[in-house]
């Protein structure tokens, strides 16, 4: 196997066990939002056609398996493998302390995506309030891992 061939296979088994893990793992009614950090890695990594290119499918992987509608998950997941290439590549002197910022800011923002979709294109899936409260929760929870995902540059 060339370098290639294993890098795809190690990332494989490391989307596989994070979807495994997300739905394994839950706070309370909760389920985490931990795709969001491997589509914010390849954003961060590799520029956002990379992020894009690892957003979408992970979106609609997400969408398909909640039975719900297809595409919510692909446009909030999309946006957050653009972003963090434009805080990696642009005036921030990248810092742990702006990597968790970053994390949990895109929790949020993909989260209102997913909620304000559904809520416009479906039904509205919560009360706003208790929306809010899991979506402060989840960047919470999401945040500390923006502490130990780097640029690499």
């Amino acid at each position: 196997m060339n370098v290639t061939m294993k890098k795809a296979a190690l990332w494989s088994v490391i989307g596989v066990g994070v979807f495994l893990l997300q739905s394994v793992i839950s706070v309370g009614p909760m389920k985490l939002n931990l795709t969001l950090l491997l589509v914010y890695y390849a954003g961060l990594r590799r520029g956002e056609l990379a992020g894009v290119a690892i957003g979408i499918p992970v979106g609609f992987l997400e969408d398909a398996l909640s039975g719900g509608l297809i595409g919510p998950g692909m446009l909030g997941k999309g946006l957050v493998g653009i972003l963090p290439a434009y805080l990696s590549e642009g005036f921030f002197i990248w810092t742990p302390i702006l990597g968790m910022l970053a994390v949990f800011t895109l929790t949020v923002i993909d989260e209102t995506v997913v909620y304000t979709s559904l809520a416009l294109f479906s039904q509205r899936p919560a009360p706003v309030l208790d929306f809010l409260a899991l979506t402060l929760l989840k960047a919470s929870i999401n945040a500390p891992f923006g502490w130990l995902l780097r640029t690499g540059k």
